[in-house]
């Protein structure tokens, strides 16, 4: 998580001849992402005028070598993905200043503010042919790194830093997840390759429907119930941090309708909620109180998962199995 990398324009020249695109018209930054600096790219060729994205690698993507096959076999299910683009070699990046660079189509879209009932069954569906699409990666996918151990280092990490009342809500979140994952039904759960960051920031909607999904490099193997739950924080919650319960129906309806969820899997899916919200809120806070400290990161606000982290505490999401038929 580092300042964003300009780029100038006989960088990106040089840069655009090793694919083949065409000539550079224009370039602009394409995003305030946290991990990686994009690029939409203007080119034109004796197709016209389209529109690429340049993305420089801050740091290795979490998902490693699993991106590009993951991005293939998506694309090949027929999934609104932007695959990666090979350069003249056949390779699937290239460099800018020594920097790693993929390139992928510009997916048209714009990202959704206030989800409704039927955007929330659109991504209920995308996440039920993703994960079916996935599966066979499962095996050489890297496991999600937010593990029980993850959750208690943060937390110990962040104590001194911390009010007493925030830290006792973070360590009662953290001891509940970990006497949830260590349960021997909860290992049993479905697992696959997860997205494991699809906030709204990374879907596209258009007035005909879902048109794109991006940012797959926290791809990795986990339980599927978990990208669901961090679906629904932050699909479906209202501004105080309470799961909306028709949007998140509606969510758990549409994916079960493809990928039919296990009776464990409704049981626990409160408690993943809570898993989910409390991963991404150590996760927002460390970069915060790192930033504090004089680091110059980019950063989400940290407050809004803590807001989560404390409704899920008081309004227990139950879920009805009967109300997914």
């Amino acid at each position: 998580m580092s300042a964003i990398t300009p780029l100038n324009e006989p960088d990106l020249e040089l840069f655009l001849e090793k694919y083949g695109l065409g000539g550079l018209e224009r370039y602009w930054p394409a995003t305030k992402g946290v991990e990686n600096t994009n690029y939409f790219v203007r080119v034109a060729d004796n197709r016209g005028l389209h529109d690429i994205v340049v993305t420089m690698l801050e740091r290795q993507p979490s998902s490693g070598a699993l991106l590009v096959p993951l991005l293939d076999a998506c694309a090949e299910a027929g999934l609104p993905v932007a695959p990666i683009i090979r350069n003249r070699r056949g390779l699937p990046s290239d460099q800018i200043n020594g920097k790693p660079t993929m390139v992928s189509p510009r997916l048209n879209g714009r990202h959704v503010v206030n989800p409704t009932v039927r955007q929330c069954e659109s991504v209920g569906r995308f996440l039920a042919r993703f994960h079916k699409a996935t599966h066979i990666l499962g095996a050489q996918a890297p496991d999600h790194p937010r593990t029980e151990t993850w959750l208690v280092q943060h937390a110990e990490s962040i104590r001194e830093r911390i009010s007493y009342t925030d830290f006792r809500l973070m360590r009662d979140a953290v001891d509940n997840i970990g006497s949830m994952l260590r349960r021997e039904d909860v290992k049993r759960l479905p697992r696959g390759v997860i997205h494991g960051d699809m906030f709204r920031d990374n879907v596209l909607f258009s007035e005909r429907g879902l048109t794109g999904v991006l940012d797959f490099h926290h791809a990795a193997a986990g339980f599927w119930i978990y990208d669901l739950a961090v679906v629904a924080n932050d699909w479906c919650n209202d501004n105080s941090g309470v799961l909306d319960e028709d949007r998140t129906l509606a969510l758990l309806r549409a994916y079960h309708a493809i990928r039919p969820l296990t009776l464990t899997e409704t049981w626990y899916f409160p408690m993943f909620a809570l898993y989910a919200a409390t991963a991404f809120w150590l996760s927002r806070l460390t970069v915060a109180l790192r930033r504090d400290a004089g680091a110059q990161l980019r950063f989400n606000n940290p407050e809004e998962f803590q807001r989560i982290v404390e409704q899920h505490f008081a309004h227990f999401f139950y879920v009805d199995a009967r109300l997914l038929a």
